[in-house]
């Protein structure tokens, strides 16, 4: 996952844009493909302009597992995913992730949407990681090197619990992008440099969430629930 380290300017990268659009099928559910442009017709789309005219650079990001999370206290279901993020670019930079979670029924789940704040506590003080940042707690400057490193979590309402595939995209990791045409409506379009994680867990998890009295760790929790990632560091697409 590295990119560009020095104030060096970086090579045009030009999307593939069918390989965008088919990608972002996620393998998922064809349901998913209203979210975006149409695959077919947008084959044809061209590049107007990039982010070759500026510095590209693109932080170091280290994601962890997507787990299910039982609360002891309401009973509901939250996703959850912790990562580490770490800025070896050349200056210091502005960090506003954005994480959204696709899955393999269709739903697009927005972090944070139906969490209750005391659930996000009590989840991040089970974790004992004292230095972790919610998604709100974590926008604002990241400062150069591995010493300044943050860790983050991004907490999603679980309405679904016989998904086996879910899919994270995150925005907010690199300034690269491309400006393209719309092949049919010719409108402007603008495609960002987007980190892509595909998850997938099996059997049913609906069936391996246990109505058992609750553990003091969460992991005890979602040991069985976790989603095992299908390519580690996730790939890199344009979105």
């Amino acid at each position: 996952m590295n990119d560009s380290n020095t104030s060096t300017r970086t090579p045009r990268i030009r999307p593939n844009w069918m390989c965008t659009f088919l990608g972002l099928s996620l393998s998922i559910s064809g349901a998913l493909a209203g979210t975006f442009f149409s695959s077919a017709a947008d084959a044809s789309a061209e590049p107007m302009a990039s982010s070759s005219r500026v510095d590209v650079w693109t932080l170091d990001f280290k994601p962890g597992p997507l787990r299910l999370y039982v609360d002891p206290i309401d009973g509901r279901h939250y996703h959850y995913f912790t990562y580490q993020v770490i800025n070896r670019t050349a200056e210091d930079r502005m960090f506003a992730p954005r994480a959204e979670l696709f899955t393999d029924k269709g739903e697009i789940l927005r972090s944070g949407d139906g969490v209750p704040t005391e659930v996000s506590r009590r989840l991040m003080g089970l974790l004992a990681q004292p230095l972790m940042e919610n998604e709100n707690q974590i926008i604002g400057d990241l400062r150069q090197g591995k010493e300044n490193a943050r860790d983050g979590i991004v907490i999603w309402k679980a309405t679904d619990l016989d998904s086996n595939e879910m899919t994270i995209f995150v925005t907010g990791l690199s300034n690269a992008f491309e400006r393209v045409k719309h092949p049919l409506t010719q409108d402007d379009v603008v495609l960002r440099k987007t980190l892509r994680l595909d998850y997938v867990t099996p059997g049913n998890m609906a069936d391996s969430v246990s109505a058992a009295a609750q553990p003091t760790r969460p992991e005890e929790t979602d040991r069985g629930n976790q989603f095992h990632a299908k390519i580690g560091n996730g790939i890199w697409i344009w979105r």
